[in-house]
């Protein structure tokens, strides 16, 4: 387990600008048809039913469900308008990227008991997340991982299993592009640095991450970007400087494609 340890946990980090609590009553409707969204959602059903379908894959939820929607995933929903709905509901980002969901293979839902300590996590989440005071956005951080965590720990009384990625070759490599954002990081300079063809490193790293090196070096630099925007005051020309990037119009283009908006738009709405 040394990739999960020591280069995805050490390099974790969970942000929520978005979410609360949710009521409809009976003869309204919540629904929408098949979409993508570029952040994880978590949807916990507390009250009525509700039609969930993600990735082709038909669930019907009720009271007690929790589900995840990973980003990017194509999915709908609708709810039964006979009766009160009512869920609690998040959009989160998980950095880096997915991985962590991605090895450990979860389930896109879990079952939680009443008196579950999820219900009072996500109560406190929906008092805070609209709070712009610095302390309640930290609790609001720490709650987020502390769902992260009960998430998996409901997950894992499921068909659990962690996927192969954890060789120390990938290690070594994953480490190095982590620790060297600021660099190129082009397929030239990676497969050199550890001894392979180009073509065969391709394989190599999408066999092991189902990505390639271009796709995964260029979301960990967008990701890093994002948590610079988030959290500091730094010009993005500096922003740039600290992932390797010197063409603004070529950064802007890349940082909208993964997140929709430009570096600058991102920033007003993480500011609001």
């Amino acid at each position: 387990m040394n990739y999960l340890q020591d280069v995805y946990l050490s390099n974790l980090n969970a942000v929520s600008n978005m979410g609360g609590f949710f009521s409809l009553p009976a003869k309204q409707s919540w629904q929408k048809k098949v979409h993508s969204f570029n952040q994880n959602k978590f949807y916990f059903i507390t009250k009525g039913i509700c039609e969930i379908v993600i990735d082709g894959k038909k669930y019907t939820a009720k009271a007690g469900d929790w589900f995840f929607i990973p980003a990017n995933s194509l999915h709908s929903y609708e709810n039964d308008d006979k009766m009160l709905f009512q869920k609690y509901w998040m959009h989160f980002d998980i950095f880096p990227n997915n991985e962590l969901f991605n090895i450990l293979n979860l389930p896109h839902y879990v079952k939680v008991e009443k008196g579950s300590r999820v219900y009072t996590l996500f109560k406190k989440y929906s008092k805070l997340s609209s709070s712009d005071i610095l302390l309640d956005k930290l609790k609001v951080k720490a709650i987020l991982l502390e769902l992260l965590s009960e998430y998996i720990d409901h997950a894992i009384t499921d068909t659990i299993s962690v996927k192969s990625i954890t060789d120390s070759k990938i290690d070594e490599v994953l480490r190095y592009i982590n620790n060297n954002i600021e660099k190129s990081l082009s397929l030239n300079e990676l497969s050199l640095k550890f001894h392979m063809h180009p073509n065969h490193f391709i394989r190599f790293f999408k066999s092991k991450t189902g990505q390639t090196p271009a796709k995964y070096v260029k979301e960990k630099k967008m990701e890093t970007a994002k948590c610079y925007l988030e959290s500091t005051e730094l010009y993005i020309n500096e922003i740039m400087e600290k992932i390797g990037e010197d063409d603004p119009a070529s950064f802007s283009k890349q940082f909208k494609s993964v997140y929709s908006y430009s570096p600058r738009e991102y920033r007003k709405i993480c500011k609001k």
